[in-house]
């Protein structure tokens, strides 16, 4: 069977499969073939598919049910799939596709095959679905249409506004540009989930509707008697939270009366503690916590009430331990049973007394967990149900408050816990490497983004593949090898800087093309990383900075204070904000000299009182290393002149000026009888001393005098230099000098990196944005992705400013630009003297002013590649061409909230929140840990609930979560 149809046949399928619900956008008129490749490029719904017609074919823990953005985690589901395809369901080792096919979109047409091949396996058509194609002919697929699609994996979702489909597009267009990112979790959304397994035992066992008849006929007639008998709604809210928390302490008791008590003594008792660890002593505390409420209830007293939830937050912190136990006791409990038959069968006797055999132990275990997490899903429907005059409001709140802290610190105990498994799978995985002595991975901190990258190291001119871990504090460079990696080096991320540039020769649209730099802050080495696409690059860039923000944020050392990133063993809570540090590693920051704990986003609050135990006013700190995140680092700050700190005259220039091409770091170093090296970056101007030998030239740069190779610079036409602030620098490589294949040592997990210096904008007071606001091209608070979106269907010569919301510049200004089909980004620099300027040959008093001279004199005096004024401002360029200009992709809003604490971004998909800023909610499929996506200030990521107050009317209006 010949056709191009094949993959919508394929996805008609997995429809039929109830894999993809029916309204999924494969099924549009206008859907093209990627949208199935990439709705199935993380492995999730690949590895369901198999469970859904073969049940228990793969096992929910053995694959990772939201691998974010990791490729080791997609790689690894998509493994599991091909594993269990052949080891399951009968398919021949040709039949299958490489992982590699799927996941960069190399080969499609294996994918189809496979899948093709599986659905008309024996087991699959056991389950009554039949397979595609439905005839019996051979398929005979068009490779050549299907293996275009790796060109566009670069960006996922496919719905982005910059890459919206032509009706008239070739269909043989590349696809590589479309997959860097993976699909939204709406996806998921016809599959069930472990949690969602699990909420059915909870409620099966615990709430109301999961009761039978006769004990709720029973409950009511206590209710009589006992004088409550509900009759609002307000009164069903309390029922709900008294009956349900007494249905919980007879689970408890369930556990302990039909599993730890009978298998006392047939598991052997160190497995025995660790399967049932802490559920007696939270049936003990639980049993009081039931009591407790109930009283408070008969007596009506909300004070009361609120007062039994704050009393019994400490010991409910046991929760924290026993998630962390958890994954460990479910898995004893499976690994037992598998190998001791003894025990199997004394267990699965148990689970028939208990509960008729209706749910496993393993999975029992779980409902304690899903209870903690419902508290303040209770209290939020009870608050509802409260007059908002009345008294009760403010102890409930107080409860509320409480319940929210217990609940996201539990949901980040159960994430840190899967990063540790990830973190651990990683290094078991990387065959040779050798760690420190009594270190691990995990002392290196999260893992912040991995997949591959290009790389050219500035001592070795040859361009390799490497497969990139970035952690915290450490970047592993590894080489793939099928399903392992062999370890190549590792750069301690507190001796780089991070910088953007464009290397000369390299097209931008060239694959490979978009290159950022890591440099040693003491200029020794430097790397190139090539990434496919600017918006990849983008994205490492904006992880290498999260990852140094983590490890060393604003204001960690002010006042006297000296915060690090900090592993707490036990749980504690933050010296400032009083609430809980979240997790189970790296929670938080911790003062070593008064011993304060606090949250990331408290650390300003913190510093700006004096260390308690140092005697008076903090002594000054070292000078901090110049902010070496914008593109080109400027020395003149930095340099003494060589010369005459020895007491000797500079030697005389010949009045020529050359500019550097390439970095020169002092290796290869000058001959012995030239003396020292003159060590420079790329675009350096240099003067000029010496030319007279064939190789060897001799110069001066800031004050500085040495020798240098001639092959690294040019003869200088322009008569000034760029300016520290244009964010697309052209950096050529330089010539090969060393091979970097030597592995280099990790370095210690307790290094701090160096923070860079404050902005020229954070040592002086931002412009007053009302002075702004009037301005057709100021935009506000505006992240550069949504620049470039909002400017790239507008003419050329559009421009904006606007206030950036990256956390290493926030508050900074910087000019967006569309020139040349491109949107490029320029940051608005300020001097000591509060003076702004773009390229440092012209300074400005205002923005106002700095835009008014580039009204009228092109940008290409200080930036080549920008020979344009800036002629139309944005917003008059919106009202000129409202019908030119199609109108955002507008993302749907379930609801607005409102934030009630500050909270600082630790990964680079989630947002930064402010207390009293107002965000639009995008989606609550992440409630069940704790997060709601969100969109703030252009950018669209993941923030914790319990740090907004929802509007009441907007969620009355979209059905906003309630106790389940």
């Amino acid at each position: 069977m010949a056709t191009r149809d094949l993959w919508r046949l394929c996805a008609d399928w997995l429809i039929r499969c109830e894999i993809l619900p029916r309204d999924h956008r494969v099924m549009f008129p206008n859907a093209e073939i990627f949208d199935l490749a990439q709705t199935l490029r993380d492995g999730v719904l690949l590895c369901h598919l198999l469970n859904t017609l073969s049940p228990g074919a793969v096992d929910m823990k053995d694959f990772s049910q939201r691998p974010q953005m990791s490729q080791f985690l997609c790689l690894k589901n998509i493994r599991t799939f091909l594993q269990t395809c052949k080891n399951k369901f009968g398919l021949r080792e040709s039949d299958l596709f490489d992982s590699y096919d799927l996941f960069d979109v190399k080969d499609f047409a294996k994918v189809l095959n496979t899948l093709s091949k599986l659905s008309k396996s024996e087991l699959a058509l056991a389950s009554g679905i039949d397979g595609f194609p439905q005839d019996n002919s051979s398929i005979q697929v068009e490779h050549d249409y299907y293996n275009t699609l790796e060109e566009l994996a670069t960006g996922f979702p496919p719905d982005r506004l910059s890459r919206v489909p032509s009706p008239v597009e070739d269909v043989y267009r590349t696809l590589e540009d479309r997959a860097c990112e993976l699909p939204d979790e709406d996806i998921y959304s016809a599959v069930t989930t472990v949690e969602e397994g699990e909420q059915e035992i909870y409620e099966d066992l615990c709430s109301l509707r999961g009761r039978t008849t006769r004990r709720r006929k029973e409950r009511e007639r206590d209710q009589l008697e006992q004088g409550f008998e509900p009759k609002t709604k307000r009164e069903h809210c309390l029922k709900e939270l008294i009956e349900t928390e007494k249905n919980y302490v007879e689970a408890l008791q369930m556990i302990k009366t039909f599993f730890i008590h009978p298998l006392k003594n047939i598991i052997p008792s160190p497995n025995h503690e660790l399967i049932f660890k802490h559920i007696e002593g939270l049936g003990n505390i639980h049993t009081a916590f039931q009591s407790d409420l109930h009283q408070a209830v008969r007596r009506s007293s909300a004070q009361a009430l609120g007062d039994c939830f704050i009393k019994y937050k400490p010991q409910l912190l046991l929760y924290g331990d026993f998630c962390s136990n958890l994954p460990q006791a479910q898995e004893r409990i499976d690994d037992l049973c598998r190998k001791n038959e003894i025990i199997r069968v004394a267990v699965e006797e148990c689970q028939r007394k208990a509960n008729e055999g209706k749910f496993r132990l393993r999975d029992l275990l779980s409902v304690p967990v899903q209870r903690v997490l419902k508290y303040h899903l209770l209290l939020k429907e009870l608050i509802k149900q409260t007059d908002k005059k009345s008294p009760d409001r403010t102890f409930l709140e107080k409860a509320l408050e409480a319940m929210q802290d217990l609940s996201l610190y539990v949901n980040e105990v159960k994430r840190d816990n899967e990063q540790l498994q990830l973190i651990q799978e990683i290094q078991d995985s990387i065959v040779d490497l050798q760690m420190p002595e009594k270190t691990s991975l995990k002392d290196y901190g999260r893992l912040l983004k991995d997949g591959e990258l290009k790389i050219k190291s500035h001592e070795d001119n040859r361009l390799k593949t490497r497969y990139i871990f970035l952690f915290d504090k450490v970047m592993l460079m590894c080489k793939s090898r099928g399903e392992t990696y062999s370890y190549k080096n590792a750069l301690v991320l507190a001796q780089h800087r991070v910088e953007e540039g464009v290397p000369a020769g390299r097209p931008r649209s060239e694959k490979w093309g978009h290159v950022f730099l890591l440099s040693e802050n003491k200029n020794s080495v430097a790397y190139n990383f090539y990434a496919k696409t600017e918006e990849m690059k983008m994205k490492w860039v904006d992880a290498i900075k999260m990852a140094l923000d983590n490890t060393n944020p604003a204001n960690a050392r002010e006042k006297g204070h000296d915060f690090i990133m900090t592993t707490f063993e036990e749980p504690q809570t933050c010296s400032e904000c009083k609430k809980l540090l979240r997790g189970v590693f790296y929670q938080g920051y911790n003062c070593h000299r008064c011993k304060q704990s606090v949250h990331k986003e408290c650390i300003q609050k913190a510093s700006k009182r004096e260390c308690h135990i140092s005697n008076g006013p903090a002594p000054e700190l070292p000078p901090r290393p110049i902010d070496r995140s914008s593109t080109v680092y400027n020395h003149r700050s930095a340099s003494v002149s060589s010369a005459h700190s020895r007491g000797l005259p500079a030697k005389p220039s010949l009045g020529i000026k050359v500019k550097a091409v390439a970095s020169y770091t002092g290796t290869p170093a000058p001959p012995t009888n030239k003396g020292q090296a003159l060590k420079f970056e790329q675009g350096d101007v240099i003067d000029l001393i010496s030319n007279d030998n064939v190789q060897w030239w001799e110069g001066r740069l800031h004050g500085k005098e040495g020798f240098f190779l001639k092959s690294y610079v040019e003869e200088y036409r322009r008569p000034f230099q760029r300016g520290p602030s244009y964010l697309h620098h052209d950096v050529r490589p330089p010539s090969p000098l060393h091979n970097d294949e030597n592995q280099s040592p990790i370095g210690s997990p307790l290094q701090r990196s160096p923070r860079p210096a404050s902005s020229a904008s954070q040592k002086h007071p931002y412009i007053n944005l009302a002075n702004l606001e009037g301005y057709p091209w100021y935009v506000g608070e505006m992240s550069r992705e949504s620049a470039m979106v909002k400017l790239e269907h507008h003419p050329s010569s559009t421009y904006l400013i606007r206030e950036s919301i990256n956390p290493a510049r926030r508050g900074d200004y910087a000019l967006s630009v569309k020139y040349d089909n491109n949107v490029k980004h320029i940051r608005v620099m300020r001097t000591q003297e509060g003076s702004f300027y773009l390229a440092d040959c012209r300074f400005f008093r205002s923005i106002p002013e700095l835009v008014d001279y580039y009204q009228k004199n092109s940008l290409a005096y200080s930036f080549p590649e920008l020979d344009t004024v800036l002629s139309i401002p944005y917003n008059e360029s919106v009202r000129q061409n409202a019908v030119f200009h199609p109108a955002p992709r507008e993302t749907p809003a379930l609801g607005y909230a409102v934030a009630s604490f500050d909270y600082a971004a630790t990964a680079t998909n989630q947002i930064s929140l402010t207390k009293g800023d107002r965000i639009k909610i995008v989606s609550k499929q992440g409630e069940d840990r704790g997060w709601w996506k969100g969109e703030l200030r252009g950018k669209i990521g993941y923030f914790p609930c319990a740090y907004v107050d929802e509007e009441e009317d907007a969620a009355d209006g979209n059905s906003a979560s309630s106790p389940r």
